[in-house]
Order: C-alpha cells, then structure tokens, then sequence
C-alpha cells in the first residue's frame, strides 16, 4: 500500500465512509453501459431485462430518465470524466490553463488535468453534487489513470490513489457509491475504497487475474470487451470506445458482465 494512502484512508474512514450506502453491488450483477446516446425508456423494459445496473452519462442523461430506470428498479451509475478536462462539457471554463496537461492522442478536443488541484477538486466536487441532485446511485469516474500515460504532468500512482481518496470521501457526502474504472496498479490500494469496478478489456489483455483479490470480497468488476475492428476507421472508433465514451450496443447487443466467480479468469 502507497504510505500516501494511509492518512487519506483514515480521512476517508473519520467521514464515515460504508460500502454501497444507497446501492447493493454484489459479485455476480449483470450491467448495461449507454455512453453515447440516451436509453429510451419509452420502451421500457429495456434490454437486458435481467441486468440490475446501468451506467449512463452524467451529463447527458436527463433526470426523468434516471428516474425511470429507478422506478424500474435500476441501480444507475453516472459516468464523468475525473481525469481530463473535455472541451464540450458546460463546465469546462472553469478549469485553469494551469491545471491542463497534454491532448490525449485519440481525442484532441480533452486534455489531461493535474489532479491534486483544489480548482480541479473543487470542479469534481460540483460533479458529485450533480450526481445525487439527478437522483444516480452512483459515479463511475473515468481517466483516474493518468500516471500511465503521458499526461505532461509529471502525474504518480500516489496522486492517483490521494485522487480517488477525494472523490471517495466526496461521493460519500452524497451518499454515493464510487467505482474505479481501469487503473489496476492502484486497485489493491483503493479497494477499501470503492464499491465497485469497470474494466475494459481485461480478457483481451490478459489482465483478469488482477482482480481475483477484489472479488474475493464481494465486489463487482463489470466487465466490457470489445470486437477486433475491422479496419482502421473502425480501430479509431474502437480506440475511443476503449476509453469509456462507447457505448454497449456498438457492434450488436454488446452487454457487459460481472465476473460470477471468483476466479477471475473464469467466465461471466
């Protein structure tokens, strides 16, 4: 464990931070992730029927359609970007030049942010706020993982973690739960932390056995994997996808699952 993490988890604790306080995630949930675009629930019920937990865009998403999937006994998980700064949110004036790192090489309209400034805080915090005033059960914040990228900002795995700590701690305010989206070099340190995680193509990159220890306690890891693209248009669409803008329905009904044991090779 990072020795960051140690004052930060005890913060974390002091402000009576519990598991799942509105939301009951459990190893074995099946998810439906709708990035891009809005699910209609004018048609309800939505497929997949049988899916308990459905991750949709903060933003985007209006609250008459959180409600709906709530009255339709959801769990919803609202989707916002932690780690950069993207150009066409209705809050990015508020970020300081100074807090922006490097364009991301995929999406040149969004640029890393320096994570451990109070602007930046201050900016997520209002992000968390939103997500309960919309009525969501929980966050799901994207790009924590910015230590493995070049982020021009000199980002480390100890910023990352003091980060999540944060917006832990935050989300907890709201009486939200949180996920950790990727970042899997942190995972062991943060799991007292989070309620849950998205993973993006751990099969494919071999990188399942990472979460063994984490579903050992219960959690859920939910679980999205891609199709090969067929040629190099689809492979930049993909590419994007990867990052947690795609949206499940891509390339047929693509629905995620949680892993329902716990070996976390085994299939969902």
């Amino acid at each position: 464990m990072f020795p960051v993490l140690l004052s930060l988890l005890w913060v974390a604790l002091l402000t009576g931070r519990t598991l799942a306080q509105n939301a009951t995630f459990t190893r074995g949930q099946k998810f439906q992730i709708i990035l891009l675009g809005v699910p209609d629930v004018s048609k309800m019920p939505l497929p997949p029927t049988d899916a308990p937990v459905w991750d949709v865009d903060l933003f985007d998403t209006p609250v008459t359609t959180i409600s709906a999937l709530k009255k339709a006994g959801k769990t919803v998980i609202c989707y916002f970007s932690a780690g950069t700064a993207e150009n066409w949110r209705d809050d990015y004036g508020g970020f300081a030049a100074a807090d922006l790192g490097k364009v991301l090489p995929e999406w040149s309209n969004e640029k890393w942010v320096k994570t451990g400034s109070q602007g930046i805080r201050n900016i997520m915090a209002k992000r968390i706020k939103l997500a309960a005033d919309k009525g969501c059960d929980a966050i799901d914040p994207d790009n924590t993982d910015g230590y493995q990228n070049e982020s021009g900002l000199s980002l480390t795995p100890a910023d990352a973690i003091s980060y999540l700590t944060f917006l832990a701690a935050t989300a907890t305010t709201h009486s939200l739960s949180i996920g950790l989206k990727n970042s899997l070099s942190i995972l062991p340190s943060v799991s007292p932390l989070i309620d849950f995680a998205v993973n993006e193509q751990c099969f494919q990159l071999g990188e399942c056995t990472a979460y063994t220890t984490f579903l050992a306690s219960n959690k859920p890891v939910f679980n999205i994997e891609y199709p090969q693209p067929l040629n190099a248009a689809s492979d930049r669409v993909l590419r994007w996808r990867r990052r947690g803008r795609g949206y499940a329905y891509g390339w047929g009904k693509l629905v995620a699952e949680t892993f329902a044991s716990a070996d976390a090779g085994a299939d969902g």
